[in-house]
């Protein structure tokens, strides 16, 4: 899908030599005690920020509070734009000690939860955002290890996202199933597949096989 950018972000990159990226993350985490996802925004901005956002989901304005004071961010991959349903894998280095995180992690379940990633530019005489921020990267968490460094080393925690994309790749064992197959006005067509790689017997096609 080919995206349109706002005029004023076209002119934010289209000089090279004065682009000013940043990244602004949000994971939807889940309470340890059930309820509702809870959002945690993270950016490279320098700052705690309140920022509207293009939602990658339903395309709406939507506005999240981002913490970027004390680096929460200590490193984010590259993240490449492709066209097609490859499947990405990004890799995001969180702060361990910063509070926000420390909340995130600890209070509340990560895995398999949304995560959006948006790119905004600033501008360089005012340092503020040209416009709001667009979607770079829909997917979810699929790991969020914490390796704790030695003595005089820094800790992570990294946040190892795959992109949405991966949900087209999954299968659904129903459609393979008899009991599926059966709900289709009684369609039996499934029935010794469970079974039948089982049989040692010599099936015999076209011709008559002997004992």
């Amino acid at each position: 899908m080919v995206k349109t950018l706002d005029v004023a972000t076209q002119a934010a990159i289209r000089d090279r030599s004065r682009v000013i990226p940043r990244n602004f993350m949000v994971v939807l985490a889940k309470p340890l005690g059930g309820g509702e996802p809870v959002p945690f925004g993270f950016t490279d901005f320098g700052e705690d920020v309140l920022v509207n956002v293009i939602d990658g989901e339903t395309g709406q304005t939507v506005g999240h509070t981002y913490y970027g004071d004390s680096a929460p961010i200590a490193k984010m991959d590259q993240i490449p734009l492709k066209i097609g349903l490859e499947v990405n894998n990004v890799q995001v280095e969180l702060n361990p000690l910063h509070p926000v995180v420390q909340l995130m992690a600890r209070g509340h379940d990560l895995r398999n939860v949304k995560v959006q990633i948006h790119r905004g530019y600033l501008s360089p005489e005012s340092m503020l955002l040209v416009a709001p921020p667009r979607i770079r990267f829909l997917g979810q968490v699929n790991g969020a290890p914490e390796r704790t460094a030695a003595v005089g080393g820094q800790s992570v925690r990294t946040l190892r996202l795959v992109s949405h994309t991966r949900e087209l790749t999954r299968t659904n064992p129903a459609k393979r199933s008899d009991e599926t197959q059966r709900l289709r006005g009684g369609d039996r067509f499934r029935r010794y597949s469970g079974v039948a790689g089982l049989w040692r017997r010599t099936i015999w096609w076209g011709e008559k096989g002997g004992d």
